[in-house]
């Protein structure tokens, strides 16, 4: 099942609970990336960020990507120009659920903004960009 909030496309992955980022509003700027979304008055949790949500998006500049998300997929940010910005609020990525293969040909001069607590972790995770 695919639900379509605020122009982006998310698919359900657990009914009831649970649903898949997997397609951005290609007109947007800024996207964020919500910790839940509610469709018909049931609450989904966004899990994670599907492969080629962003593929060929050349007007984003910023993401968001929120709390509860635990998987972002490889080519999930594939060929996004001028992507600067990605500001990444989970602490539960690991290397088997992330790597730098999902920012692929996005801006050379990218910053990749973590919690705290994470960046270790997560510099490893995305060698090759600056994370703050």
């Amino acid at each position: 099942t695919k639900y379509t909030v605020g122009g982006n496309q998310y698919t359900v992955l657990k009914a009831g609970l649970s649903v898949r980022f997997s397609k951005a509003n290609p007109k947007a700027k800024t996207v964020t990336i919500p910790n839940t979304i509610t469709v018909n008055g049931i609450s989904y949790k966004v899990a994670e960020v599907g492969a080629n949500a962003f593929k060929n998006n050349k007007k984003v500049k910023k993401v968001t990507i929120g709390a509860n998300d635990v998987k972002i997929a490889n080519k999930a940010f594939n060929k996004c120009p001028i992507l600067r910005n990605v500001i990444i609020k989970t602490t539960l990525l690991t290397k088997k659920t992330a790597s730098k293969k999902c920012f692929n040909k996005v801006h050379k001069k990218m910053v990749i903004k973590v919690p705290k607590k994470v960046k270790k972790s997560y510099a490893k995770i995305f060698k090759g960009f600056k994370v703050k």
